[in-house]
């Protein structure tokens, strides 16, 4: 284990993509091999000493900033294993929680095999994907990290260790599961209140009959350290292509995505192969366009909304596809003049770094400000989204202040980015925010769908599971971490601990 107490050398894991300040620690532990954790944990938990798992510091949420105690950095846990074929469908690859996006992907790519989980931000460490149930882009199609996880490798802050591998472990119908570690075995009895059936990353999964690798996929560093993850991997596509249409009326790119939706829907259940199939789908509104129109010129001067598609290829039949979506586009009404096409994998990593471009300006803004940004993370159930949006819409109008919206659409699931420029804008944004949040549970909605609470939105929760749900949490996360002392704040506030 390396320690690192200097204040001026161990700055840069007080910050990261929030925009918080004020993040401080007694030092910087950093593993060197994975048996430092469990004796690191142990120590640290005798005497009641806070723990922040620290990973990329690329998120949002402020989950991995640490407020007092100790910082535990597993940036040297990055192995990548050899790739394991199970079948020509399936294989799996063992990775160390330090090991980044990119570089799984670039490992699984040159073997002809696809992680599909696609986070907007490849530089994260797949430990802290795992640990906020991460997403991104092409989650319409292929899901979300949890559905990719085969087998975990944790530590428990009493120091024991857990390999638990998916199909192992199940809650009863009561909620009640017994599981092993190297120490002994441990009870858990999952909390009681209901969350939205739908993509949702807000508390502790508690669905019935729960597997224990989903409890821990999304706990935020509240209940164990991940230190090694087996994961699923696909045959990689052979060709792909996409394309961003430019609507002048935003209803319209509504529609077009929910006519989208059904064909592909439909494709998939009955496993067509010539019909259109999107991998993603993509939305921008026209304020996300206008924050970088002046990097691409293509955009239209009237663009109220952008649609990004992209469809991926496995047979010989890239034409056929592409035949469907120009015909289904065309019979929308949109002109082909409002479409900037890309034919494949080289063309399409430019509409990546256009969809990335957005998020980025963001952070350059909320870095120059000084200010945290207010970023929703919202999803609501088909047929809800534009009753979500247009309530957006009238609160960004009351207030004024820069905003911009853009997300994975093809889920219902938005970003929208509000951003202050002092503190009073900021509690304003707050406070609207708040009745967004509540709007989204009346719809029967999740107020995050991938980023996770963090420290930064225990008020939105709130409007979820109310003060009830915030113990059920705390009484949970005691059930395994009996000081409490990970990722203190994460998910609820603290003082639910006491």
């Amino acid at each position: 284990m390396i320690v690192k107490k200097d204040k001026d050398i161990i700055q840069n894991y007080f910050e990261d993509n929030s925009g918080v300040r004020g993040s401080n620690a007694d030092f910087v532990a950093i593993a060197e091999k994975e048996e430092d954790i469990p004796v690191f944990l142990k120590e640290m938990s005798a005497k009641k000493i806070p723990i922040t798992v620290a990973g990329a510091l690329t998120a949002n949420t402020a989950s991995g900033l640490a407020f007092g105690g100790v910082v535990l950095s597993l940036e040297k846990l990055n192995k990548i294993g050899e790739i394991k074929k199970i079948d020509e469908s399936h294989a799996l690859i063992t990775v160390q929680a330090g090991a980044r996006v990119s570089d799984i992907k670039a490992k699984t790519y040159s073997e002809g095999w696809l992680y599909p989980p696609d986070p907007t931000e490849k530089n994260a460490f797949i430990g802290g994907n795992i640990a906020t149930n991460a997403s991104g882009g092409r989650g319409f199609k292929f899901g979300v990290t949890r559905d990719y996880v085969k087998a975990l490798k944790v530590a428990f802050a009493d120091g024991s260790i857990a390999v638990i591998e998916r199909g192992k472990y199940f809650a009863d119908k009561n909620g009640n599961m017994i599981f092993d570690t190297n120490k002994g075995k441990k009870k858990i009895t999952l909390p009681k209140y209901v969350l939205p059936n739908i993509k949702n990353a807000a508390g502790y999964y508690n669905q019935p009959q729960a597997d224990l690798t989903d409890i821990l996929i999304g706990s935020e560093g509240t209940l164990c350290v991940f230190i090694e993850s087996v994961l699923k991997l696909i045959p990689h596509f052979k060709e792909v292509f996409g394309g961003i249409i430019f609507f002048d009326d935003r209803n319209k790119a509504y529609e077009f995505v929910k006519r989208i939706k059904s064909i592909s829907k439909r494709a998939k259940s009955e496993n067509l192969k010539n019909s259109i199939n999107a991998m993603s789908l993509e939305y921008f509104d026209k304020n996300a366009l206008f924050l970088i129109k002046d990097d691409y010129p293509i955009i239209p001067e009237n663009a109220e909304a952008g649609i990004m598609f992209e469809q991926d290829v496995y047979e010989d039949n890239s034409d056929i596809l592409m035949e469907q979506w120009i015909k289904e586009i065309e019979d929308n009404g949109i002109n082909l003049e409002k479409v900037w096409f890309a034919s494949n994998l080289s063309d399409m990593e430019k509409f990546r770094v256009f969809r990335h471009k957005i998020p980025e300006k963001v952070n350059e803004i909320v870095k120059k400000n000084k200010i945290p940004k207010v970023g929703t993370d919202f999803a609501v159930p088909d047929g809800k989204l534009s009753t979500i949006i247009d309530f957006c819409e009238q609160e960004f109008k009351n207030t004024g202040v820069l905003n911009l919206t853009f997300g994975h659409i093809g889920e219902n699931h938005l970003h929208a980015n509000i951003i202050a420029t002092n503190e009073c804008e900021y509690e304003e944004c707050r406070k609207m925010y708040i009745r967004i949040a509540q709007k989204v549970v009346e719809l029967g909605g999740t107020v995050s769908a991938e980023h996770g609470i963090g420290k930064l939105r225990h008020a939105f929760l709130a409007k979820m599971l109310g003060e009830e749900g915030f113990k059920e949490l705390a009484q949970f996360k005691k059930s395994l971490d009996t000081n409490g002392i990970l990722g203190v704040d994460n998910i609820f506030p603290k003082q639910y601990l006491i």
